[in-house]
């Protein structure tokens, strides 16, 4: 086996120890991202907890008129051969309005549980539209087989929360004030009042107005129930994230909120305008829903996690950089030991900065970690060397680096870009730095006699 050359030994040597330790520092930096998880499965639990006190991610529709109908079915003697006609009760009609307007007035506010907190909401909801008159006729017709019962009939709203219900200012059909209470349609929580069909005057549209609060977290999504359905969302938040089956066909956004504009045709999804028992279920109205989640852009876990994750990489080159301004500048020499503890105090810094950023705030705890770590990085330097000079470049390099790094993590959409022009610029400076110098020499300059 080959030998290294001796002129080379102690450089290989002390360039082997420093990526050892290098590797080293993976173990407390995984310690960290470890805790950041922790503490990120600590506020889903205490956001859950909120959410099931104020009012959790909440769905809405528009009314749906459902019929109770009777099955026909022939029951034969087997020793009289005489055949009984019974009349069972069978699986109710559905029906979906035509034209369907939702206007929703969302206040939101920010609710804690120790030191998590959560943006909740109130959404004012008014529904207005209409069901076609010839299809509101059409729940009468009956056939031999089945015959609809229009007088026992429903108008049901799918409302995912209405534990969640702060108030029911109005539920009004064809001009009558109905009384509501807690039912199901198609698997949802619903709001549910009895009406007689035949009492109504089928010749002219039957329109409907509801008017109610909802308390709710997370999202708010809308049905399309209607064959043209139009909802207007005005939100008292600055971040939204669309999504669902349809996204906004236009929308407005400002500090102090957004508002989005949806229209969905019914020809857009896929159900039908009638159908009879549970030919839809539940997970089809769902595929058709869309709406708008209050978007908390990196809050300070994911801001710590992201940070931890240029972790080694940090280390790594400030350990390279140590390394070549030994051998660049006068009276800098470190002993292993102390790129250990630089080595620490640079994983120390995430953690300094998850448990600051619970508390004041990722930006003002970035800021106060970064500080604390250059200025006990630089002190250290100086004292355990003869060159103070040399300590001081150092603290500037690691104030720059940070605050490039600082830059990276606010760049949500960029961060891979200016993280990759980061590290160039890094290896290249180190590059051009050293291209004159004679490894060599370095070699025989720190050989023993």
């Amino acid at each position: 086996m080959q030998s290294v050359d001796p002129r080379f030994a102690p450089v290989t040597v002390k360039s082997l120890v420093i990526a050892a330790l290098t590797v080293l520092m993976l173990w407390p930096l995984a310690l960290v991202q470890s805790l950041v998880s922790e503490r990120q499965a600590l506020q889903h639990q205490a956001y859950e907890v909120i959410a099931a006190g104020f009012g959790g991610s909440q769905i809405l529709g528009a009314p749906i008129v459902s019929v109770d109908t009777q099955s026909r079915s022939v029951v034969e003697d087997t020793v009289t051969k005489k055949s009984t006609v019974t009349w069972a009760p069978g699986a109710p009609i559905h029906l979906l309005p035509d034209d369907v307007r939702i206007t929703s007035d969302v206040a939101v506010e920010v609710r804690s549980k120790g030191i998590y907190s959560v943006p909740v909401y109130v959404s004012k909801i008014v529904i207005t539209g209409s069901f076609k008159p010839d299809a509101i006729s059409g729940l009468f017709a009956s056939n031999e087989d089945a015959r609809p019962l229009p007088a026992v009939a429903l108008v049901q709203l799918p409302l995912s929360g209405v534990k969640y219900l702060r108030t029911l200012t109005r539920f009004e059909i064809a001009g009558l004030a109905l009384q509501a209470t807690s039912g199901q349609v198609a698997g949802f929580a619903a709001l549910t009042a009895p009406i007689d069909l035949y009492s109504l005057d089928r010749t002219v549209p039957l329109s409907f107005r509801l008017e109610f609060e909802v308390a709710g977290s997370d999202s708010l999504h809308f049905l399309p129930l209607g064959s043209n359905t139009t909802v207007t969302a005005r939100v008292a938040w600055p971040h939204p994230d669309f999504d669902g089956a349809f996204l906004p066909i236009s929308h407005t956004r400002s500090a102090e909120g957004f508002s989005a504009n949806w229209q969905v045709l019914g020809l857009n999804r896929a159900i039908p305008q009638t159908w009879r028992g549970t030919s839809v279920s539940n997970t089809d109205l769902l595929n058709t829903a869309f709406g708008v989640r209050l978007f908390q852009p990196s809050d300070v876990y994911t801001q710590n996690y992201r940070a931890g994750r240029y972790g080694i990489l940090f280390i790594a080159i400030t350990f390279v950089c140590f390394f070549t301004w030994e051998h660049l500048a006068r009276g800098l020499r470190l002993h292993p030991m102390q790129y250990l503890l630089v080595g620490f105090s640079l994983a120390t810094f995430y953690l300094l900065l998850l448990a600051l950023s619970e508390h004041v705030g990722f930006g003002l705890s970035y800021a106060l970690a970064a500080a604390a770590l250059v200025a006990l990085i630089t002190t250290y330097i100086a004292g355990a060397t003869t060159n103070r000079r040399a300590a001081l470049g150092i603290g500037a390099a690691l104030t720059a680096s940070y605050g490039v790094l600082y830059v990276i993590l606010l760049s949500e959409d960029d961060a891979l870009l200016f993280g990759s022009l980061l590290l160039f610029a890094i290896l290249a400076t180190l590059m051009l730095a050293t291209r004159r110098l004679d490894w060599a020499k370095v070699g025989r300059e720190d050989s023993p006699p």
